[in-house]
């Protein structure tokens, strides 16, 4: 298990170039990982765009992205916000996270993207498709950059601070990141096909979304280098609240509805496997 470990911990090395543990990663370095965590994305929206995936494959994906998050939310950002600024800042930033994502969230609702990560209607309105007088575009597009950077830049402002102190980004949190946004971009990239947009801005709009968590990582390393650790945690802990509340708000509703007690078994699954990737590369 030590020689595994090692391995894997040079080869990190080698990606972030930086071969010294005493000192941090770059702003590049923080760019390049979130863009690993999110262009997943990009991709599972293309997927979704052209093969239309029934609902139920992309509860699937949903129910098991439940452990992952939680995995995340509790070994990853809520721990080390724990251990760089102390409980009150861990628990100050973390509750600020979940009510700016509720706040927001209903802020959208309103503006129509009710639900993000519905493969019928792709987050732009209720369970029904949209008719055509419904299909604004401009309108859409915005909606959804918005939505799905809602989600992904909290995500990617912890893999940036990560990046502060040790050169060797968190392989759990990008991991989970990474397959978290499967579900959101194959539903997603389904349901905008059916609404009557084209393949080709459907790719867009999800690219424009990568672009700004991945300058959104590169914004927290660089503004956060100086800043005292208390608040880093809180940044770190705001992320986790951001989770937990996109968890419970969107994701376990989403997948229930095809899944039903599945989303338990699923969800598990999902757990133990970051589980166990936190515990051999930790």
């Amino acid at each position: 298990m030590d020689a595994s470990r090692d391995m894997v911990d040079q080869l990190l090395l080698f990606l972030v170039r930086d071969p010294s543990l005493t000192q941090g990663g770059t702003t590049f370095d923080a760019m390049a990982w979130s863009f690993v965590a999110m262009v997943s994305a990009l991709i599972a929206a293309g997927f979704g765009a052209v093969y239309q995936p029934s609902r139920k494959i992309s509860a699937v994906f949903l129910a098991f992205s439940c452990g992952l998050l939680i995995s995340l939310l509790c070994f990853d950002l809520m721990q080390v916000a724990l251990e760089m600024g102390g409980i009150l800042a861990a628990v100050s930033g973390f509750f600020l996270g979940l009510m700016a994502y509720v706040l927001i969230n209903r802020w959208l609702s309103k503006r129509g993207l009710k639900r993000r990560c519905s493969a019928t209607c792709g987050g732009l309105g209720g369970v029904k498709p949209l008719n055509a007088e419904q299909l604004e575009e401009k309108r859409t597009a915005m909606a959804l950059v918005f939505g799905a950077a809602l989600d992904g830049i909290p995500e990617s402002m912890s893999i940036g601070i990560s990046l502060l102190e040790n050169p060797l980004v968190s392989t759990s949190v990008v991991f989970a990141v990474a397959v978290a946004n499967i579900p959101e971009g194959l539903a997603s990239g389904a349901g905008l096909r059916r609404s009557g947009l084209h393949v080709s801005r459907i790719l867009v709009i999800w690219s424009c979304v990568v672009a700004v968590c991945v300058v959104a990582a590169g914004l927290a390393h660089s503004l956060m280098e100086s800043a005292p650790d208390q608040i880093k945690a809180m940044t770190t802990a705001f992320a986790g609240g951001g989770v937990l509340a996109m968890t419970l708000q969107t994701v376990i509703p989403e997948a229930y509805e095809e899944t039903h007690d599945g989303v338990s078994v699923l969800g598990g699954l999902g757990f133990v496997l970051a589980f166990c990737i936190v515990v051999l590369l930790h």
